[in-house]
């Protein structure tokens, strides 16, 4: 029978051939060859307790982050459902901002009360004190639920303040989030101009009915010519990933109310801003996906 014979590099990076496997050879890697010196196959390095280690951990790591990537879709999606402005935002702030204020000033009138009550109080135990007399054991039981009441009405303005906090500071990250998004719309229209692409194309809603019908059918259109996934969809925009290699396609749809009462569905087109994404943005087959859009949705919503 044939014998396989190891070849390998030692440490003085000499190349040696023997018949038997060692330690070293699985560490450094080596090839098996035949008797005549063909090459049967190649075995990689096997890895360390520490490489392995260190895969581990950079397989968690490259988790982690696709879970907060996923994470941060789902809250820009949430927040680009709830609002559809910046104004919108601030105006439900200062409306949550309002209604705390009202609370706290409420906790505030009621601690006034509960002092003048627990002052009240107090003078009624220091006339039994000047008379030589024992307090009272109501009085003594009035003081004490006052006093309990102050301690708790602290409490719950002290929530409110804490409250008030929190408020003001998740409604700023979601201003500046949304700003960063509005920010790639625009990117991505300022793109558009650059490369002195088309006009976006627009679809005019005759009803609602139908508009609902073909804010769907621009999921799937976008899903199915998108390069990328599909990052955000909300009732008035549905946006891909954006266009970073030189064939990428990236599409939004966006759903504009107008001033007759109207709704029009746009759809924008984007290739990366690199120089073979501009030229390939001009290829027939970027252009047939605005081209064909809209005879896409007369043939579907006819039927």
């Amino acid at each position: 029978m044939a014998k396989n014979f190891y070849r390998y590099k030692n440490e003085e990076g000499q190349i040696q051939i023997i018949d038997k496997i060692s330690r070293q050879m699985e560490l450094r890697g080596y090839d098996v060859i035949s008797e005549s010196g063909k090459l049967i196959k190649h075995v990689p390095p096997t890895k360390t307790l520490a490489e392995i280690n260190e895969d581990r951990l950079r397989k968690i790591e490259e988790r982690n982050k696709e879970i907060e990537v996923t994470k941060q879709r789902n809250r820009d999606a949430d927040l680009l459902r709830q609002f559809s402005s910046i104004g919108n935002i601030i105006r439900n702030r200062d409306s949550q901002l309002l209604a705390l204020e009202q609370r706290i000033r409420i906790q505030h009138a009621k601690e006034g009360l509960l002092n003048l009550q627990l002052e009240d109080q107090q003078q009624q135990a220091a006339t039994y004190e000047r008379l030589g007399q024992k307090v009272a054991k109501t009085i003594v039981d009035d003081i004490q639920a006052t006093l309990d009441q102050v301690a708790s009405n602290r409490v719950n303005t002290e929530v409110l303040e804490s409250e008030k906090i929190r408020v003001e500071k998740s409604f700023e990250r979601d201003i500046i989030r949304y700003k960063e998004l509005e920010s790639v719309r625009i990117a991505l229209r300022k793109n558009a101009r650059d490369k002195k692409e088309e006009e976006p194309v627009i679809y005019d809603c005759p009803d609602d009915q139908a508009c609902n019908r073909a804010w769907q059918l621009a999921q799937i259109y976008a899903r199915d010519n998108a390069t990328g996934k599909i990052e955000i969809i909300t009732n008035s925009l549905i946006l891909t990933s954006r266009p970073t290699k030189e064939l990428d396609i990236a599409i939004s749809f966006s759903r504009i109310p107008t001033a007759d009462k109207k709704t029009l569905i746009v759809l924008e087109v984007s290739c990366s801003a690199k120089e073979q994404g501009v030229a390939f943005c001009k290829t027939p087959q970027v252009k047939a996906i605005r081209k064909n859009y809209l005879e896409y949705l007369k043939d579907r919503l006819e039927t």
